[in-house]
């Protein structure tokens, strides 16, 4: 048999073209309604595909494209259009958040997901004139935030603003001269939630600044959802600060070095976020650093499995050792069927009746058939 191989240039071409249709499904689908709050898909044409985008002047054009935002293949779902969408709408998107999406909001449509954002309302405020990085000496600040300037002033003349104060669990990035939050994300369910607070009049970012953080940002987040560390920096901690700079520090008397530990976490299984008196500290396996002495509140997270919490005790310049184990929750487990095999002792078969009466049975109609045979042929003239 004559074995045919596919000539060189043939076969290169047929493999360009399956890199050429494969490839792209492995961008980030991309849905967007109204504004990106600043994100540029166009610069990105190798990290992010646009699944739709709809120019968001009127609810019902969300409302009757609905299937692209809730699409299982979409990624990123970005909301900054006119807020007159149905309700329906509004629930479907929060679901499909939870099932594991990255939902950014911005403008009007902040106050229709008031429910689920990582931030409350808390009135109005006098305008600030600048952004600040909320914990610039952060791993995660300094991945997102590299190259940039670490307050960013406003150009545009300021009144006064929505404020809002940030809930338990949620990360602040950037915030308002007084300690208002301005950029915000959160865990929600198996996705995140992404807040930009900033009113939309007002010009605080150059749109390469704000381009950059939504995209690293965004792909941190991405990352996080797939319990995998984020490929914006080679670091594999991200201790981020989630307190509220609001907090009125007493004047010091004297200077006072707070003593401080090390804690090494892991768990079962690896690759659960780790949270610290509810301060997001990073991914397991992860060694943390500068952890003040006293006890703590080590809790781990990871999609499909129950949250483990313990308390851990943190001494002075040495290194705890804690280790989690998560139980799988909302999970079904199928467990593949064992089949046993049982040695068979060949003399054994030999003595079983039914062995010997199949085997009889099969001389029987052997013999038969044989005489059959013969009487045709004799019957011959």
């Amino acid at each position: 048999m004559a074995i045919h191989l596919c000539p060189p240039t043939i076969c290169a071409a047929v493999l360009c073209t399956a890199l050429f249709l494969v490839m792209p499904g492995y961008a980030i689908q991309t849905a967007v309604y109204g504004s990106t709050a600043g994100l540029n898909l166009s610069l990105h044409p190798d990290e992010f595909t646009m699944a739709c985008s709809l120019p968001g002047l009127a609810g019902p054009e969300l409302d009757q494209n609905l299937s692209c935002f809730t699409n299982a293949s979409t990624d990123v779902i970005i909301l900054g259009g006119d807020a007159g969408f149905s309700g329906n709408s509004q629930a479907s998107i929060g679901n499909t958040t939870e099932d594991g999406r990255i939902l950014v909001l911005s403008g009007s449509d902040l106050e229709r997901f008031a429910d689920i954002l990582p931030v409350q309302s808390g009135g109005t405020a006098p305008g600030s004139m600048a952004l600040m990085v909320s914990s610039p000496n952060t791993t995660l600040s300094e991945d997102i935030f590299a190259g940039m300037p670490s307050d960013y002033p406003n150009t545009t003349s300021v009144t006064e603003r929505e404020s809002y104060t940030i809930r338990t669990g949620a990360t602040t990035l950037l915030s308002f001269e007084n300690g208002d939050p301005a950029l915000v994300f959160s865990p929600y369910g198996n996705g995140y939630i992404v807040t930009w607070l900033p009113p939309s009049d007002q010009a605080y970012l150059s749109t390469s600044e704000a381009d950059l953080i939504n995209e690293r940002l965004i792909t941190h987040l991405l990352a996080l959802r797939s319990g995998k560390a984020a490929a914006t920096s080679p670091a594999s901690t991200y201790a981020t600060d989630i307190t509220t700079t609001n907090t009125t520090i007493p004047p010091a008397t004297t200077t006072m070095v707070p003593s401080q530990g090390n804690v090494s976490v892991s768990s079962s299984p690896p690759g659960a976020n780790v949270f610290i008196d509810d301060v997001y500290e990073g991914i397991t396996p992860v060694n943390l650093t500068g952890i003040s002495s006293g006890s703590h509140v080590l809790r781990l997270q990871i999609n499909g499995y129950g949250d483990f919490e313990t308390s851990i005790q943190v001494s002075s310049g040495e290194t705890t050792i804690a280790f989690g184990s998560l139980d799988i929750r909302n999970r079904t487990v199928t467990t593949p069927a064992t089949v046993t095999m049982t040695p068979t002792d060949s003399s054994s078969v030999w003595t079983s009746p039914t062995v010997i009466a199949a085997v009889i049975g099969s001389i029987a109609a052997i013999l038969g058939a044989i005489a059959t045979i013969h009487s045709i042929y004799r019957k011959q003239p």
